[in-house]
């Protein structure tokens, strides 16, 4: 019979997890993307599905990681520094991407849209996210490391990864972005100004990051 207790317990443990810390601490990169775009709902999921795949996607990788046992690898994961750098140029790569989107909509009079172009961008920056060594995310590694075989330590992966992002993107989806757009209504003659000020703030945030002056 297949026990399927420690799936349910990491996806419980991880639910918990994307509720609080990982949450709170993720508004500083998020809030100015969904602000750069309008903080409509149906573009900012577009905006944080990929950033919740590549989350997912991670957990997946970290588990692969302790089960084969790749202690070079498992270094490079636990290096805060060159996670940071990581983080930070992305951010920073992401930033431009939305400064340009801004220029061009000025120009061109259309309505602000990140293109399908930044959904890797946003999928390396969920990713490196997940890399982020925490008391939680070390049970998930010892749990697979001492998996009885690849694929379960994948299925470990898999449903951490998919509660500690089920909240988170709700959170950023519904409610920050509803908090956003809100503010953006009493503010409706600043909203320009705010739009393009987003990737100056993400900018800040990115060179923050790379600087390991914020560890998110």
């Amino acid at each position: 019979m297949i026990d399927f207790m420690p799936l349910l317990s990491l996806f419980i443990l991880a639910l918990s997890y994307g509720a609080t810390a990982c949450m709170f601490t993720c508004m500083p990169l998020i809030s100015p993307i969904l602000l750069a775009n309008n903080t409509a709902r149906q573009e900012s999921l577009r905006l944080l599905l990929p950033i919740t795949l590549g989350r997912i996607f991670g957990y997946i990788l970290l588990s692969a990681v302790a089960f084969l046992g790749s202690t070079m690898v498992q270094a490079l994961i636990k290096d805060k520094v060159l996670m940071g750098y990581l983080l930070g140029t992305l951010t920073l790569i992401i930033a431009l991407r939305l400064w340009n989107t801004a220029r061009t909509t000025r120009s061109c009079c259309n309505p602000s849209r990140t293109t399908a172009k930044g959904s890797i961008p946003l999928f390396m920056m969920g990713m490196v996210l997940s890399m982020s060594i925490c008391a939680p995310v070390v049970m998930l590694m010892t749990l697979s490391a001492a998996s009885s075989s690849l694929p379960w330590a994948l299925l470990y992966g898999l449903f951490f990864g998919l509660g500690a992002t089920l909240l988170w993107l709700l959170f950023f989806s519904v409610v920050l972005t509803a908090i956003l757009r809100e503010s953006l209504l009493h503010l409706r003659q600043y909203n320009r100004i705010l739009e393009q000020m987003a990737p100056v703030i993400l900018a800040g945030v990115g060179i923050a990051i790379f600087n390991g002056w914020i560890h998110l």
